[in-house]
């Protein structure tokens, strides 16, 4: 799934980067228990008004601004009761909510469904055991149609016969590009997957006003950015560029205490290039890199906050968040694609190099 430029606030508040401390302080607190892991994905909205949110528990906001269709990072909970409250940005009227009980270092994902008009539901997806293994990636199908998803296929072949409404079913991918079928009552639906490694998908199914299956996902890893970088295997996106990455010591210098954002090509930018012969020797791809790589974990509900980065080499890039050619959101005119959450920043795929300035 692209970046589009809908569904995205564009209004300065307190950026999320900041709301982490006093979110643990105040929810993390020092006990034996290992804290539970929550995010929220933000699939809720209110027709001609909006659909970005802020998002509280226990009375502390916790996250501002979370715009369709984003997924947050995850962040540690105390175990326990909490009541999550999901509202609608400057329309304290429009809001829902919902009372979780997380265990101990068990990891959840709460989808926030629906028209605050009408019904905004909560979707609690226990995700502990749903764990990538190394080189291949998972995915948790989770229904939010009013009815069963019957016959969930990869490739045709059954996976899943039934995942009853309101409820989820795991699947393991396969390590080559993959098409995930089901069926909701008679309408069938499918989205192509390309590979990825050791990549969790979040995959929601849900209709659309015309009545249609929408198929909206989210991509994260456990891993850090180092960690997932060496760990592609041949085929899986990325795959080119992690071979020319591995050609510096790029890897070594992000420190896994440090937060960053890559914008890496994939692979389709990688092979145009190198059948032009236009890759640079290995002492000038460190450089490259540099110039692709920001030391800010800036996903995409805070992206926009930005016009422009400073890049590792000390270059300016400009970003674009309006009306583009490519109809995504743009780096120095290169389309985003899509994004990669890990757990110490985020890899945007783009569609070419960013060039800089002499």
């Amino acid at each position: 799934m692209g970046l589009p430029t809908m569904g995205v606030n564009m209004s300065k508040k307190s950026l999320f980067l900041l709301l982490i401390p006093l979110f643990i302080v105040t929810f993390v607190q020092a006990q034996s228990d290992d804290p539970a892991q929550l995010r929220v994905m933000q699939l809720s909205y209110l027709p001609e008004l909006g659909s970005a949110i802020d998002i509280d528990l226990d009375g502390s906001v916790i996250f501002e601004d979370i715009g369709w269709p984003f997924a947050t990072d995850y962040v540690e909970v105390a175990a326990g009761a909490h009541t999550l409250t999901t509202t609608l940005v400057d329309q304290p009227d429009a809001s829902a909510s919902t009372v979780l009980t997380l265990e101990s270092g068990h990891s959840y994902s709460v989808i926030v469904n629906g028209d605050y008009s009408q019904q905004v539901t909560f979707v609690v997806v226990e995700e502990t055991e749903l764990l990538a293994e190394a080189g291949g990636s998972t995915a948790i199908i989770v229904n939010l149609t009013e009815q069963a998803i019957s016959n969930v296929t990869i490739n045709d072949a059954p996976v899943l016969s039934e995942i009853p409404a309101g409820d989820y079913g795991f699947l393991a991918l396969p390590p080559a590009s993959a098409t995930i079928g089901g069926m909701v009552g008679e309408l069938e639906y499918s989205e192509i997957f390309t590979p990825h490694a050791n990549t969790d998908f979040l995959i929601a199914v849900r209709l659309q006003p015309s009545g249609e299956p929408q198929v909206i996902y989210h991509r994260s890893s456990r891993l850090t950015i180092a960690e997932y970088l060496r760990s592609v295997h041949e085929g899986a996106q990325f795959a080119q560029v992690a071979g020319l990455i591995a050609q510096t010591d790029i890897l070594d210098s992000l420190a896994e205490d440090g937060a960053y954002s890559l914008f890496l090509p994939v692979n389709r930018v990688v092979d145009n290039l190198i059948a032009a012969n236009l890759i640079p020797d290995a002492a000038q791809l460190g450089g490259l890199f540099a110039t692709h790589i920001t030391p800010q974990n800036l996903p995409p509900y805070t992206l926009p906050h930005y016009q422009t980065l400073t890049m590792l080499a000390g270059n300016t890039v400009s970003l674009n968040f309006g009306q583009t050619d490519s109809g995504y959101w743009e780096i120095e005119g290169v389309p985003i694609l899509w994004d990669v959450r890990l757990t110490n920043g985020v890899i945007y795929g783009i569609d070419g190099v960013i060039e800089v300035s002499q």
